[in-house]
């Protein structure tokens, strides 16, 4: 098959609980975005992509391969989870020696890598010290070394930007699009903030309640999304000098403290505006953000309109 991803009719159910429900999708070669809101089913994709789980029903191939306790598939999968999987105690070093070596690497060759994939992701500096001691976005990136160590052709990354200060996500963003320019990867990635996914790939799934009620690309689901105010939390210092200067952008609705002034809601018209800017507004105001996300709530009705609910 010419497809790089096959699902047909999946279905994974917890108990009671499901997690897809007659799932379709065929991702072709490149960066494709599984884009939804949490609770959607993007985890439970990505575990059965990666043989972790086993589907209750449908099928599911892999580069024309079913997952499921294929050791082989395996070697040419890399995945980096949702979760934080990393070590505190251990040095990022360590933790590139244990993730080749799961993978069979030893000596010249797994140090090779370790030095290859370090630089990649711009974490060559930081090697040899205590992984308790990154940043969350230091965090992201050796997570994403961790993945591609044993060169696979097939990377997974789960919500690789969540919880990463701008300017963190920015250099993620750029590592990922190197991962397929430069290294030559076909890449997975997954988010529930579509505007970031845009600067990734044109292609897009959009899952929702575990299904998949869109594919294609951005642009015509960018549009209708466009029509939703956007809200979007940020922490950080200097929060009443950002929050001033966001309300100078027409693409602003408003700006609501939530608890304190280290804490606020920003709802926008035009979030890829606002993701685009804020780096910039930081330097001029000289805020600094902990951490920004989006909230859920207007994806959601972009869902259930696509849904005709």
């Amino acid at each position: 098959m010419n497809e790089l991803i096959v699902a047909r009719n999946l279905s994974k159910w917890y108990g009671e609980v499901i997690g897809l429900n007659s799932f379709n999708m065929a991702v072709q070669r490149g960066i494709t975005g599984i884009v939804g809101p949490n609770g959607s089913g993007k985890s439970t994709l990505f575990k059965l992509m990666t043989g972790m789980i086993k589907a209750n029903k449908g099928e599911l191939y892999i580069m024309g391969e079913k997952p499921w306790l294929n050791n082989r598939l395996s070697g040419r999968i890399g995945f980096c989870p949702d979760y934080d999987n990393l070590p505190n105690e251990a040095t990022g070093r360590e933790f590139l020696q244990l993730a080749g070596g799961l993978h069979g690497l030893k000596g010249r060759h797994l140090n090779g890598r370790i030095s290859y994939c370090s630089n990649m992701v711009g974490m060559d500096h930081a090697l040899d010290r205590r992984i308790g001691g990154y940043s969350k976005g230091m965090r992201q990136r050796m997570k994403i070394a961790g993945a591609m160590v044993h060169d696979p052709k097939l990377l997974f990354l789960d919500e690789p930007l969540s919880g990463a200060d701008p300017r963190a996500r920015r250099s993620l963003i750029e590592i990922i699009r190197k991962l397929h320019r430069e290294e030559g990867k076909d890449v997975v990635v997954s988010s529930h903030v579509l505007f970031e996914v845009e600067k990734m790939t044109r292609n897009v799934v959009l899952i929702y309640k575990g299904r998949a009620v869109a594919s294609g690309d951005i642009s015509g689901i960018r549009d209708l999304m466009d029509k939703h105010p956007h809200n979007i939390i940020v922490e950080g210092e200097r929060m009443v000098e950002l929050g001033k200067r966001l309300l100078e952008a027409d693409h602003t609705v408003s700006v609501t403290f939530l608890g304190g002034k280290d804490r606020l809601k920003v709802e926008v018209t035009r979030p890829d505006e606002f993701f685009g800017n804020i780096p910039d507004i930081m330097l001029e105001t000289g805020a600094e953000i902990r951490e920004m996300y989006s909230l859920d709530d207007n994806l959601e009705a972009v869902f259930e309109y696509l849904v005709g609910r």
